[in-house]
């Protein structure tokens, strides 16, 4: 992690009044760059030169291209493995992520449409004969130590320019905790400027040899990105090889330190991959990485045990992209039963080489640890009863391995692995735990976070401005249920209109249908239960026809995952809203990852997790599983606002 450039830094580099690379007026004062990097046009642009194979050979282009992704992906990946995950003091922000995913392939595209043309007047320079390949390597090398290195010094004291810096360079240091990747996000027309300093690497060999090679062109560029990408890890290597005065590598050599430090004092350490230019010319200045003083690495308090709820959750993992841990669940195109399939296949492959998926560390107001720990269990697993046993075994299973490694007693069950007809409830689990011989006497404690899920919901529709009805689908389950019996107490001026064929409340101001048109006669409309969307199509679509005024204006939506509903055909007016899902304020009482993987934007959590993570920090001693205790839910939503959590806000003006 480094440090933002000071105050009279930024005012050397850009004025108050300039605009960043977003459009929008910042601190580094960008300004507005070509933007080429949506998805659509990235795309466009990589398949492009596919129009080009009867010009020239397609192949090495694309064999370049798809090397260079491969290593970056898998340089990520392992970066947040080995480095990210359990620091939870380097939290991976995601303002810069979403920045930084539209940037980190325009690189390598226009590099593609920079050799198409190349290949086309110079075809010497990559189809020679196999067998100069090696003198090629060495003329390569050669001419980056004697030309690439001292070019791109000037080159990026240049870009450090102030006119330069707001015109370029600044695009790439808005990245303050830097990770792999950050190493390819630049300015559109940053990339040029690299092109013409990078490109002696390849020209000279071929101007002063008369030949060069494809193969070498990509394997320096492959070599070139992993490098490049080591500089800005968030990693210390204090070994004398790096920093002693008498080892050659200190000045042939960077670390990781080194170039961080130019991030963090931005008039330092201009050289690419060798100090030696930098001590040459002072302007190398010495930064050293802060200790990071985490907990022990064993410590584990609490474990909150997830699952997978498909291939929207396994896109979100960050082994397949960092740049996706924050990224909504994404409903695939595929019929759900071919989907489930592929989810479960995945998991029985992931199972050849690991027990469960572990999620990043996370602390909790500064002394304990908690983690998401998944089973590896499929959506078929929770759909057919006859697979409910093996899932209740593994999740008990799952708690003596980890009592057994760290000691962990505390432990939270995510939404499918508490369902009623999965474990009644947690009730199963926390009496299976009780009669393990293994766990006896562990003191160990199973919570479902039912009661902060309820608190949230029931508070959610209290901060509803004049609201005197509702119609809620999915009231009769045990959150439900709570919630319109808090109202029903609470709110003797609210009436209650439920869906379901089964009157399981006997309350005057709460009634039943069976008939889901009659939501369009309610502005608030609360769901707490996942139904096809085209049964809601339907509904809007019947009301449309028989011209039924429509008088709905929001979902409010707290089942998990959260699926869009589309209104927009026939009622565009209406917003699907989630809810039950809690804003943390600050990072005093958590601090680290605990929101990747989870479907939601960062510093948010789900009520249930928040209300596990709150009894382990508590120290609860009983178990929280079955039903629900409407005095404890009032009590709980106190306790979190006291520390930091709270609905995320809802607009309810209607336009």
């Amino acid at each position: 992690m480094c440090r933002k450039p000071s105050s009279d830094e930024l005012k050397q580099t850009s004025s108050s009044t300039s605009v960043t690379a977003e459009g929008s007026k910042g601190r580094y004062g960008v300004r507005a760059k070509l933007d080429m990097s949506s998805d659509s046009y990235l795309a466009l642009a990589f398949f492009l030169p596919l129009l080009f194979w009867k010009i020239t050979p397609i192949m090495p282009l694309y064999t370049i291209a798809f090397a260079r992704l491969i290593t970056t992906h898998l340089t990520m990946a392992l970066h947040y493995i080995f480095v990210d995950k359990d620091n939870y003091n380097n939290k991976l922000e995601q303002t810069q992520l979403r920045r930084e995913r539209k940037d980190y392939l325009v690189g390598p595209v226009i590099h593609m449409w920079t050799q198409i043309p190349l290949q086309i007047i110079f075809p010497g320079m990559f189809f020679t004969s196999n067998t100069l390949i090696k003198a090629c390597a060495i003329n390569t090398f050669l001419s980056h130590i004697i030309a690439v290195e001292p070019l791109y010094y000037f080159a990026h004291r240049w870009l450090h320019i102030p006119t330069q810096m707001k015109k370029m360079h600044a695009h790439h240091h808005l990245s303050i905790n830097t990770l792999p990747s950050t190493s390819l996000v630049q300015n559109f027309f940053e990339h040029f400027v690299y092109i013409g300093t990078f490109g002696p690497a390849f020209l000279l060999p071929f101007f002063a040899a008369g030949y060069q090679h494809w193969t070498v062109i990509g394997a320096y560029l492959v070599i070139f990105d992993l490098v490049n990408a080591f500089g800005h890890m968030n990693i210390r290597i204090r070994s004398s090889i790096f920093t002693s005065k008498w080892s050659p590598l200190t000045y042939l050599f960077y670390t990781p330190e080194f170039h961080l430090g130019h991030h963090a004092y931005f008039r330092a350490n201009y050289a690419l991959f060798m100090p030696f230019w930098d001590l040459l010319l002072g302007s190398y200045r010495e930064y050293k990485k802060p200790d990071q003083n985490l907990l022990p690495p064993k410590q584990q308090d609490f474990v909150f045990i997830g699952h997978c709820g498909g291939l929207g959750h396994l896109l979100t993992c960050p082994e397949v992209s960092v740049y996706n841990v924050y990224d909504k669940w994404i409903r695939s195109p595929l019929p759900l039963s071919i989907e489930f399939l592929l989810v479960h296949l995945c998991n029985l492959v992931y199972g050849l080489f690991a027990k469960y998926y572990s999620v990043s560390r996370y602390l909790i107001n500064g002394s304990k640890i908690g983690r998401i720990i998944v089973i590896l269990k499929s959506p078929i697993d929770y759909i057919y009863p006859k697979r409910h046993k093996a899932v209740n075994t593994e999740i008990v299973k799952l708690i003596k391995d980890q009592n057994k490694e760290c000691g962990t007693r505390y432990f939270g069950l995510g939404n499918l692995n508490k369902m009623k007809k999965l474990n009644d409830g947690g009730k199963q689990i926390s009496e299976m735990v009780k009669a393990d011989p293994e766990l006896r006497g562990k003191n160990i404690r199973v919570w479902t976070g039912d009661h902060m899920t309820a608190a949230s919901i029931y508070n959610q529709i209290l901060e509803i401005p004049d609201c005197k009805e509702i119609f809620y689908i999915g009231a009769n389950g045990k959150i439900g249920t709570a919630v319109c019996s808090l109202l029903a107490k609470n709110r003797p001026d609210m009436k209650i209109r439920i869906l379901s064929s089964y009157e399981k409340m006997d309350h005057p101001r709460i009634s039943y249908t069976t008939d889901l048109n009659e939501i369009v006669q309610y502005k608030y409309v609360i769901v707490g239960k996942l139904l096809s969307g085209t049964r809601y199509s339907q509904a809007f679509k019947n009301a449309k026809q028989n011209a039924i005024t429509n008088n709905t204006r929001f979902l409010l939506d707290y089942t998990v995952p959260f699926l869009p509903i589309s209104t927009k055909k026939y009622f565009p007016e209406i917003k699907h809203i989630p809810i039950g899902l809690l804003q943390v304020n600050g990072s005093s009482f958590l601090r680290g990852h605990f929101d990747v993987c989870m479907s939601h934007d960062q510093d948010h959590i789900y009520p249930c997790h928040a209300g596990c993570v709150m009894y382990a920090h508590e120290g609860r001693e009983t178990d929280e599983t079955g039903d629900l205790n409407l005095e404890e839910i009032e009590k709980r939503w106190g306790k979190a606002l006291g520390y930091g959590f709270q609905n995320t806000f809802i607009d309810y003006r209607c336009k």
